[in-house]
């Protein structure tokens, strides 16, 4: 087909390490970093959590020779020693500086640092230290300039239940800070409690906070009408295609968001749904609650996770790259056929094919004149490796550039005149060539535009929540699509007029006052959950759960926890994992067993596939005595009159719910447990008539209706029920 209907890739180019990170920068410029000194090192595990950070700039506009340049220092934490900033979230402050919460310390395991990158002088400060460690985290930038930081793995690998955000004392206007630390105040937690791991944020135009994905439940992050954090919702729309882990979000129009691809596992292959959302509708004269739409329409071609998904100056949505294979990251089946979607249709169209792989780890970024530099991918272990780097052919130092469809429709139009700041609602001129028939601008919003000869007229938004200050591409597109070389332009609030069209509180210190009201009270996860322990005051039952990511539980959690939370027998969910046997615990209802089949089931559900349910480990109570069944005699658990009763059995080396990630499989069992059922039926052997105890196994499924328990561990529950008769 003809390139201005599938548009064209450059040859792929070498870069300085593997680009699994890449901003922006208002200079025009990108910067990118990966996660080692050498990428290409496949047999050494350890280089895969060096403690050092090397970044790049790359010059879309310098000769192919002098493309990249070092940054001039590496990050460090604030009390010197160098960070590695892998695995980190980042967002641009108002004044133009890039903003990096966490960082890796090993997998799953974050960094504390934040760091903030210069572009005016090419060099790294650290700033201070957040409430724990960040592996994984989202960073959004709010509508007053402050950033919001959510989620991520702590510094011992729990999650970071504890929001904060981070202000400095310039927030929201045109000066650089001269805050030299900054200020981290704590937000509100999630309802939830347990986000996943990168969770999708976009402000939405009420000032809010929406999250989505990967999990099915949205939910908001209110603001108050002075504009101050107020509290998360907990009623948001569900999304219908489930956990979309490794899916994308694009906020493709003014808080009109759509979700694409995602999910899948070790054993279920990713899905191909595309999914829509218009908050606007709240904003209606008659409100509307926001809900979520799809078709098959609307699907796209190919199935995908790990993708990547770039909106573009005229409106439409570029996915490159990701796998459409069963597992976590599967190469051997990655995708190179783009897709692009068009709001007009809701189509998908298919674009010319990528040469290389980009799945995990990769990146995709709009450049300002209107190519998209597709990047990276690799730099991950893969669990069948025992926790070796990934194949040397599999991490990627390289780049490619494509040109969309539009680039193929005619000269690009030129601009001048642009101004490099802009305040709120406020209207200005951009000079055009003078054989150029413009349409629409796009950078801010995209906006129809009237002509008056070599002039049009822009108004910029009309408050912060439509567009955060900060930098921005303003693009001016021609009749037929073609949009200009970007002018970069700078959008602040003028604090010269202390009125706000948004009503919302100007930086100082009536902005640090409001910050010091707002604090919440942080939750201390060890402690919530040996509360619960506490307030149970009985035994758990233990649910044997294996993640996808090859991670393990404790970092890829948020996914196994909200499926837990939503299978109506359980009340409780205790919110830390057990990271080395890959465990979660749980407390039921009742005194109930609970349907093995019908919770693998839902798991696999809920999740799509990301996490496997292996097996339910219980402590029950009861009776135990030796009863003929069929030819055998067999130890059995008395009923109650909500459990049924149980066969007992000895415990197998198969019958260990604890798991050895680096080997992929079940740790060994120990002479005390394969010893436990010749424990019991000694103890059973003395009182024919029973005796009171309580037994620790793995329950099993013999037939539709019939369980039984391979005992591992035993406990007298009355001493002298079990006394030798006289």
């Amino acid at each position: 087909m003809a390139k201005d209907q599938i548009g064209e890739w450059g040859d792929v180019f070498d870069l300085k390490t593997v680009a699994v990170h890449a901003s922006l920068l208002p200079n025009g410029k990108v910067l990118y970093w990966g996660r080692r000194t050498d990428p290409k090192d496949d047999k050494n595990e350890k280089s895969l959590n060096e403690h050092s950070t090397k970044a790049f700039i790359w010059d879309p506009a310098a000769s192919r020779e002098k493309k990249d340049i070092d940054v001039a220092n590496k990050p460090t934490a604030s009390t010197g020693e160098e960070v590695n900033l892998f695995c980190s979230g980042h967002c641009f402050q108002p004044d133009g500086r890039l903003l990096v919460v966490g960082g890796h310390n090993v997998d799953g395991w974050g960094i504390d640092q934040a760091s903030i990158y210069d572009p005016s002088t090419n060099t790294w400060s650290a700033k201070k230290p957040m409430n724990d460690g960040r592996w994984y985290p989202s960073a959004l930038t709010l509508p007053d300039g402050r950033i919001l930081s959510v989620s991520g793995g702590g510094k011992k690998g729990d999650q970071n239940v504890n929001p904060q955000i981070w202000r400095t004392n310039t927030v929201g206007t045109n000066a650089i800070s001269t805050d030299t630390l900054g200020t981290w105040d704590t937000a509100p937690q999630s309802p939830k409690l347990i986000q996943f791991l990168y969770p999708r944020l976009h402000v939405y135009p009420n000032g809010g906070v929406f999250v989505t994905g990967p999990g099915p439940q949205s939910s908001f992050l209110r603001v108050d009408p002075t504009g101050s954090v107020g509290k998360w919702t907990e009623d948001g729309p569900m999304r219908t295609a489930g956990q979309c882990e490794y899916g994308a979000s694009v906020m493709y129009d003014s808080g009109k968001i759509m979700y694409i691809g995602g999910g899948g596992g070790d054993f279920t292959a990713p899905t191909n749904v595309v999914e829509f959302i218009d908050l606007t509708v709240e904003l209606r004269e008659k409100p509307e609650k926001p809900q979520w739409t799809t078709s098959n329409d609307t699907n796209m071609d190919h199935a995908r996770r790990q993708h990547n998904a770039t909106l573009l100056p005229d409106g439409t949505v570029l996915v490159t790259g990701g796998t459409k294979g069963i597992g976590f990251n599967n190469v051997d089946e990655a995708v190179h056929e783009p897709e692009l979607w068009n709001p007009s249709t809701k189509k998908w169209t298919k674009m010319a094919h990528e040469s290389v792989d980009r799945c995990y780890h990769s990146i995709a970024l709009l450049l300002p004149d209107g190519r998209v530099l597709s990047a990276g991918g690799g730099e991950w272990a893969p669990k069948e490796l025992g926790g070796k780097p990934n194949r040397a052919k599999d991490s990627l130092i390289n780049a490619q550039l494509f040109k969309p469809p539009y680039l193929f429709k005619g000269p690009q139009p030129t601009t001048s005149n642009a101004p490099p700041e802009i305040t709120y609602n406020q209207k200005f001129e951009v000079i055009v060539g003078a054989s150029d028939s413009i349409r629409e601008v796009d950078g801010f919003l995209q906006q129809p535009l009237p002509q008056k000869g070599s002039k049009v007229t822009v108004q910029a938004p009309a408050n912060e929540n439509f567009a955060p200050p900060g930098h921005y591409m303003l693009f001016v597109l021609n009749q037929q699509g073609v949009p200009s070389v970007a002018r970069i332009v700078h959008i602040f609030k003028d604090v010269s007029n202390q009125g706000s069209v948004s009503g919302q509180p100007q930086p100082g210190p009536r902005l640090a006052r409001r910050a010091a009201v707002e604090q919440h009270i942080p939750v201390h996860l060890p402690t919530l959950n040996q509360n619960i322990i506490t307030e149970q005051n009985r035994p758990d039952t233990v649910v044997g759960i294996t993640p996808s990511c090859p991670y393990g539980l404790g970092a890829c959690w948020g996914g196994a926890f909200e499926a837990l939370q939503a299978i109506s027998e359980i009340e409780v969910v205790r919110p830390l994992p057990n990271k080395a046997d890959s465990l979660a615990y749980v407390y039921l209802r009742q005194d109930i067993v609970p349907d093995i089949d019908v919770w693998a089931k839902h798991f696999q559900e809920t999740t799509n596939g990301s996490h496997i349910l292996r097996g339910l480990e219980m402590t029950l109570s009861g009776v135990v005595t030796k009863k003929q069944l069929g030819a055998d005699q067999q130890l059995t658990l008395a009923s109650t009159p909500t459990r049924p009763e149980l066969v007992l059995a000895p415990f197998q080396e198969t019958s260990k719910i604890e798991w050895d990630l680096l080997k992929n499989a079940p740790k060994p069992v120990s002479e005390a447990e394969t010893g436990a059922y010749a424990q019991l039926s000694a103890a059973v052997a003395e009182h024919p008539e029973g005796v009171e105890l309580q037994v620790t196994g793995r329950l099993r499924k013999h037939d539709a209706n019939g369980f039984f328990l391979e005992v591992r561990g035993l406990k007298v529950d009355n001493p002298a029920a079990a006394a030798p008769t006289a």
